[in-house]
């Protein structure tokens, strides 16, 4: 168990928590008509269900740690891992700053789709047609949730003559 997790886990219940609470003094209205309350009370069940999540995964892994006796291969192999880790981090960092640069421009439709298709590459599948097709089934999904079913303002850049 480590305890950086941990405390990294706990910080983001404790936000969530919170951000409920706020949440719920907002008029949520119903599933055909969402107030501005609904999507906030949303994330914040996310946030929380996630991080109890990883405060499980990490108890767990803890408790299987303690389990296993061998020692770890060597210790580059974890240093090699970090870096990789540190790397990908970094390029996700990049992608989502160039996400937020192109969102307005090209607008949000082809921004998700774009982003998502390089983020699943970062994170290191190869295929490119299921690639292709999970990521225009999520990016179909977000407009229908947020532009269509919430209503939420989001940009339609080159594609707002389609669709305007």
């Amino acid at each position: 168990m480590k305890l950086g997790s941990m405390a990294f886990a706990g910080l983001i219940l404790a936000v969530g928590l919170v951000y409920e609470g706020m949440a719920l003094y907002m008029p949520r209205g119903s599933l055909a008509q969402p107030g501005p309350g609904f999507f906030p009370v949303v994330i914040g069940v996310f946030l929380i269900v996630t991080a109890v999540g990883c405060v499980l995964q990490e108890t767990l892994a803890g408790k299987r740690d303690k389990a296993q006796t061998a020692p770890p291969l060597s210790a580059e192999s974890g240093d090699t891992h970090d870096r990789r880790s540190v790397h990908k981090t970094f390029q996700l960092l990049v992608l989502m700053i160039g996400y937020a640069l192109a969102l307005k421009p090209i607008g949000f439709l082809i921004s998700i789709f774009l982003f998502l298709v390089v983020a699943i590459r970062i994170f290191g599948y190869r295929r490119w047609l299921p690639t292709l097709a999970m990521t225009a089934v999520i990016a179909g999904l977000s407009y229908i949730a947020f532009i269509l079913w919430l209503k939420v303002p989001l940009p339609l850049g080159i594609l707002d003559e389609v669709f305007g």
